[in-house]
């Protein structure tokens, strides 16, 4: 196998070390996430959502994606974890993309629910569902330098083989452990693989990679239909579903947790009942799909009636006065001086 044709990748996973150290992992993630913030800019733009709003949902559902990739991370991988801080090292281990989705839609839709209730909430889903499915295409191209993701050994013309030492890559064929040769196996386990690496699928950085970006491409042609707000999300959340749930099948690195079932392909179907259930929501409660114009005259009233609110509230407390001070000043005479009124004598 050591023979069989495929794509070499020689990319040191670092782009300089030193005091700090920048990986390419590293500068994709957050290309991603700056292109993941400014495609529903542009989006927002020709349907009257206020830019500003969009870097306030931002501010809130960066955090949050970024917490919860982290944090389903960890439950996948417990055994790496030693102490409180190997939890925050982001440096030290990794992140889920499938965490990161979780994280950011469920932070912005409930900031959106709360702090935001005037807004059209559906439509701010489908604004945003092209911004993550884009972040996270960029950030895999990150993980097609890094060699991460390691999956399964394949003859296919297209497959990834890692050539550079300093990349996972290689360690492929130990993970998975479909060995070509017993010499192959010893240079493995003595630490010198990329000598011969294995040709693997180029799960992530090739096959979801592409397929990320045609999901993409979906969204915004929908765009250009009168679909109701909300289905543009459902379809992003169901065709991601369906990508990860069946490249899991070519990954060798996933954390198992029903019998066979992977963490991935667990969530699959958990975000797939839930997308269900939106779009059964949707067709009972069909939302209306307001114009430019008349989305940006409507958040303008809300945020009025909302500025009349808190005015008429700050002076509700000294208008109660009001009615006694007329009464006193009723009593006053003449120059404001108050007469004291004398007892009628018989």
């Amino acid at each position: 196998m050591d023979l069989i044709a495929a794509i070499n990748i020689n990319f040191n996973p670092e782009i300089f070390g030193g005091s700090f150290t920048l990986t390419w992992h590293g500068f994709f993630t957050a290309l991603g996430i700056a292109l993941g913030v400014w495609l529903p800019v542009r989006l927002a733009r020709r349907v009257g959502f206020p830019e500003d709003d969009v870097f306030t949902i931002a501010l809130v559902a960066v955090p949050c994606g970024i917490i919860g990739a982290r944090a389903l991370w960890v439950l996948e991988h417990t055994n790496q974890i030693q102490n409180i801080g190997d939890i925050f090292a982001l440096t030290d281990g990794g992140i889920s993309v499938y965490g990161a989705m979780i994280g950011g839609a469920l932070g912005g839709f409930i900031y959106v629910l709360i702090w935001r209730p005037h807004f059209p909430r559906w439509l701010a889903l489908d604004i945003a569902a092209p911004g993550m499915i884009l972040g996270q295409a960029v950030g895999r191209l990150g993980d097609t330098i890094n060699g991460e993701h390691f999956a399964k050994a394949t003859d296919l013309p297209w497959a990834f083989r890692y050539t550079n030492p300093n990349t996972e890559g290689p360690w492929a064929s130990i993970v998975d452990g479909v060995i070509p040769s017993a010499t192959t196996w010893v240079r493995g386990q003595t630490g010198a693989l990329a000598e011969a690496p294995v040709p693997v699928h180029p799960v992530a950085g090739g096959y979801e990679l592409i397929l990320d970006f045609a999901i993409l491409g979906v969204l915004l042609l929908l765009r250009r239909t009168k679909l109701l707000p909300g289905w543009g999300f459902i379809f992003y959340v169901l065709s991601y579903a369906a990508v990860r749930g069946l490249l899991a099948l070519l990954r060798s690195d996933e954390q198992t947790l029903i019998g066979a079932l992977s963490v991935p392909q667990f969530l699959a179907i958990v975000t797939s009942a839930a997308a269900l259930a939106m779009a059964y929501y949707l067709w009972r409660n069909p939302p209306r799909r307001p114009e430019p114009v008349d989305l940006a005259r409507e958040l303008h009233r809300e945020e009025a009636r909302e500025r009349r609110q808190g005015r008429a509230n700050s002076d509700s407390a000294p208008t109660a006065d009001k009615p006694a001070r007329r009464q006193r000043a009723s009593k006053a005479g003449p120059g404001g001086v108050r007469v004291r009124k004398r007892p009628d004598k018989d």
